[in-house]
């Protein structure tokens, strides 16, 4: 007989299911993030650097710590792995570097302290390529599936951080010189359609049809691995063109990757088409897609029509607030919306409980959202410039207090 609760001698260990219910280093981080983005905000006159270290504290903290925390329930739930390939220990050790990395970053530009720069980004990338290689273990322990090529993705963007950590590295040391344009658009590329881009593009291969509650399109893992050397390829050209100073080659660089991801997008029209969005998941991760559409194309041609690299730079501003505000932050707050009722767990009572949460205000929030957005994007004077974007902050940030009552409901529910 083998002892109670594990495998008999000789036999393998039995694969364990992504972990549920709440834990702190994996749930907590992202709010985190988000409530120090928030006190950023308010005393935003009086911190140097503010815009920067806003937009780093949404996409190098709490979006990064949520890629990195999903990917791995991710990857878990899809190859069913056992728990030896990442034990929960060396999660915990990346999300702690993560996070320390992070603050290194956060605290070292603003009061130009190079050498902190460096060593945050040196954590921050040790913290994703220690992620990267319990990727690698998990495909290798894994059988073969259909939606392995999800992992196949994370893998790629854990591979794409370091390099565009290098160029943010590149850019603190030298804010001033006549390489800033170009660091700027392979750091941008990088990390933002690389890092942020491919762990997006894998997971939504089954979680958009989950949001939609649909099935997933047939052709979704076939396209999905056609897209990704075309999208890596165009991440290439648009690095090798930067640094080259060859505009037209990280133009057709930025054209490539938009084939792929519109190769890859339109496996999500049949299920948007037989399930439309009414939740909140649903409903931010689809304008989320639709902001990044719109990223890409406002990419290229701005990429296209400056005529040089300080004048691109120059024109960023734009083209940060889609990023930020209208894919990173919406796709945010869709994904969390789906996942944290999803791990919490409890059954059907409880997980409706929880949703009822997480759909409060959907369409109000969405509506002020991106109207703010939108405004703040039009020539308008500085002073509604800065009222849209309050309201657009505001909006973001209350994601926190429903998702505190969320797992607070959540909890209480699967007690009682």
């Amino acid at each position: 007989m083998s002892p109670p609760g594990g495998p008999a001698a000789g036999q393998p260990a039995r694969p364990r299911s992504a972990r549920r219910g709440v834990a702190p280093l994996r749930d907590f981080p992202t709010i985190l993030w988000l409530c120090v983005a928030g006190v950023v905000a308010v005393l935003q006159p009086f911190i140097v650097e503010s815009t920067w270290l806003l937009v780093h504290l949404a996409l190098l903290g709490a979006l990064s710590h949520a890629m990195l925390a999903w990917s791995t329930f991710f990857a878990q739930a899809l190859l069913k792995t056992p728990e030896s390939a990442d034990p929960p220990r060396l999660q915990t050790l990346r999300f702690l570097l993560l996070a320390v990395g992070a603050a290194c970053v956060f605290v070292g530009l603003p009061i130009s302290a190079w050498w902190l720069v460096l060593t945050g980004a040196l954590v921050v990338a040790a913290a994703v390529l220690i992620h990267a290689a319990a990727m690698l273990r998990r495909l290798r322990a894994a059988l073969p599936g259909r939606f392995t090529v999800t992992v196949r993705y994370y893998l790629a963007a854990s591979l794409c951080l370091p390099v565009g950590a290098a160029f943010g590295v590149l850019l603190a040391r030298w804010p001033a010189s006549d390489l800033f344009g170009r660091l700027l658009l392979a750091h941008t590329v990088t990390m933002l359609l690389g890092w942020v881009g491919l762990t997006v593009m894998g997971t939504l291969v089954t979680f958009w049809p989950t949001l939609l509650r649909t099935r997933v399109h047939p052709q979704a893992a076939l396209r999905t691995q056609q897209a990704l050397p075309v999208l890596l390829t165009g991440i290439a050209l648009v690095d090798a063109g930067a640094l080259a100073d060859l505009r037209l080659l990280a133009v057709a660089g930025l054209v490539l990757h938009l084939c792929g991801a519109v190769w890859w997008g339109s496996t999500l029209l049949r299920p948007l088409l037989a399930a439309p969005p009414r939740r909140a998941p649903g409903v931010f991760a689809a304008s989320a897609l639709m902001w990044g559409l719109v990223l890409l194309l406002s990419l290229v041609l701005h990429v296209a029509t400056t005529d040089s690299w300080g004048q691109f730079a120059a024109g960023y501003l734009s083209l940060t607030l889609v990023a930020v505000l209208g894919f990173a932050l919406q796709l945010l707050t869709g994904a969390l919306s789906q996942l944290v009722p999803t791990v919490l767990g409890g059954g059907p009572a409880v997980r409706a409980a929880v949703d009822r949460e997480f759909d409060r205000f959907t369409w109000l929030r969405w509506a002020l959202l991106n109207a703010g957005l939108v405004v703040a994007l039009l020539p308008v004077p500085g002073s509604v410039r800065r009222v849209a974007l309050g309201v657009v902050m505001v909006t973001v940030l209350s994601l926190v207090p429903i998702l505190l009552r969320g797992i607070v409901v959540g909890v209480r529910a699967k007690r009682a």
